[in-house]
């Protein structure tokens, strides 16, 4: 149905848990590169900003808006992770995020999770090297 809307051929990225949940088109593989920088240069180039050590829960809608949960956030200020902050949310739109990656570590994790939808819970892979976002809306408490 993905490909008859949109022109593009079939990917055959369909999922479901299992035979009692609904099909669904889902996203392919889609990683973000290593880049050249270590960890601690990501760091030391942001004045004040958040780190987000471990991501939470969270959607994406259809045209790319996002909200994630942050279980463990610290602030940044002048290059040092100094206190631990509590209750984050991202919000943002996956494209416009995109382009405001501006430096990516060298270091690339994977780890199993979950994904969500009308096709169930299915096990994925999820991971990527650490990156620096310029700017961002964060919520929360």
């Amino acid at each position: 149905a993905g490909s008859m809307r949109t022109g593009h051929p079939r990917t055959g990225s369909g999922r479901r848990q299992g035979y009692t949940h609904a099909a669904a088109s889902r996203m392919r593989n889609t990683y973000i590169a290593p880049g050249e920088y270590e960890v601690e240069d990501l760091f030391a180039s942001v004045e004040k900003g958040i780190y987000c050590k471990k991501m939470g829960g969270g959607s994406v809608g259809p045209t790319g808006e996002f909200n994630f949960g942050v279980d463990e956030a610290y602030l940044i200020e002048n290059g040092k992770i100094t206190k631990p902050l509590k209750g984050a949310i991202l919000i943002g739109e996956a494209t416009e995020i995109m382009n405001k990656i501006s430096m990516c570590s060298k270091d690339v994790e994977l780890a199993p999770g979950f994904c969500g939808s009308i096709s169930g819970s299915v096990y994925v892979t999820v991971g990527q090297p650490h990156i620096k976002v310029d700017s961002i809306t964060v919520g929360g408490r």
